[in-house]
């Protein structure tokens, strides 16, 4: 039997200061962004890191939560 253990996180993504940008980064980040998407961008840069730090995504709601978990 298995004894993996986790840890979880709630990663709201509906706006900047949750993903971890200052608002000075924020509107840096718009600016060089402004062809795109850029809350978009910033969200799949947010989970790229994160996926990096060893988090899976596990779910995602309608409340602009993502749900992620890793092992500890």
């Amino acid at each position: 039997m298995s004894e993996t253990k986790w840890e979880y996180k709630i990663v709201n993504h509906s706006n900047s200061t949750t993903m971890g940008y200052s608002n000075p980064e924020t509107e840096d980040f718009k600016e060089k962004h402004k062809d795109k998407d850029w809350k978009l961008e910033m969200m799949n840069i947010a989970i790229n890191k994160l996926g990096h730090e060893g988090w899976e995504m596990v779910g995602i709601n309608g409340n602009n939560e993502i749900y992620l978990k890793r092992k500890i």
